[in-house]
């Protein structure tokens, strides 16, 4: 069965740009209602103000860091008290740094797994009940199954140089996503991962540090606009994981295939 999204009551974490900004835009074209979270309460207002004016559908907004436990419960409940409950989770918030494992201070290692992992965690740890929820209800309109869908990166796919410890954040998410969708696959709940390669957004200008770059290949950059339908067609479609980027996904391939090659490759731009 595919999911129809209109009407359908979505979280998006991290709307304020790039993808998540992208997908409350899309979203809000299929008739979804939604909640988006943030830290700049300025970038929020003006998509709020934007949905509001293009498309006639609910968006509501609640600011904040996700990192902060506080947040995410507020979040959650705002999501239940303004629209009733919650069909989809997109955990989308996230950050980066670009530097050697070997010279991760302690305090940007716990910053890049407070955001990208441990926020990911506590919105799905308060959200599953709600989903539960949503899953039990019966009724001839609702045809949208209840989801959660998780941001990783191709980073998080196969740990490259430069992007270690970022990687290591995202790849925990790829794990938790797998033992997520067996856990829930007996409540209805579906679990979609996301692995995107470079996209043309804010990532690289706000970076919790940039010490190093590695000089990879000419490839092609996504837009946010792009891999955020690439995402919704996703969800409609029920998917288990996506690799956005058709270059992120030979490489996906090859780390199957050949991990030896992989190694020697990427150890060139170290």
């Amino acid at each position: 069965m595919k999911n129809q999204l209109s009407e359908s009551r979505i979280i998006i974490t991290g709307a304020s740009s790039g993808i998540g900004r992208a997908l409350a835009v899309e979203l809000a074209k299929e008739g979804a209602r939604l909640l988006v979270t943030a830290r700049r309460t300025e970038n929020l207002e003006a998509l709020v103000q934007e949905v509001r004016t293009r498309f006639q559908t609910k968006i509501e907004m609640v600011s904040g860091d996700i990192a902060c436990p506080e947040t995410c419960c507020r979040v959650v409940q705002a999501a239940v008290e303004r629209f009733g409950g919650i069909d989809i989770l997109i955990n989308n918030a996230g950050v980066g740094a670009t530097l050697l494992v070997a010279q991760t201070s302690p305090e940007i290692a716990d910053r890049l797994f407070q955001v990208n992992f441990f926020g990911t965690l506590n919105m799905i740890r308060l959200a599953v009940p709600e989903l539960k929820k949503s899953g039990q209800e019966q009724h001839p309109a609702k045809k949208c199954r209840p989801m959660i869908v998780n941001l990783s990166s191709i980073v998080g796919v196969r740990g490259t140089p430069h992007y270690g410890v970022y990687g290591a954040a995202k790849g925990a998410v790829i794990v938790l996503s797998d033992a997520l969708r067996a856990e829930l696959a007996a409540d209805g709940i579906d679990v979609l991962t996301v692995s995107p390669g470079t996209t043309s957004s804010e990532f690289f200008d706000v970076l919790l540090e940039n010490r190093s770059m590695p000089g990879f290949p000419a490839h092609r950059v996504k837009t946010p606009e792009r891999v955020a339908r690439e995402i919704v067609t996703a969800m409609k479609r029920r998917k288990h994981r996506i690799i956005p980027h058709a270059e992120s996904g030979i490489l996906n391939i090859l780390v199957r295939c050949c991990p030896g090659f992989v190694d020697w490759f990427m150890s060139k731009f170290a």
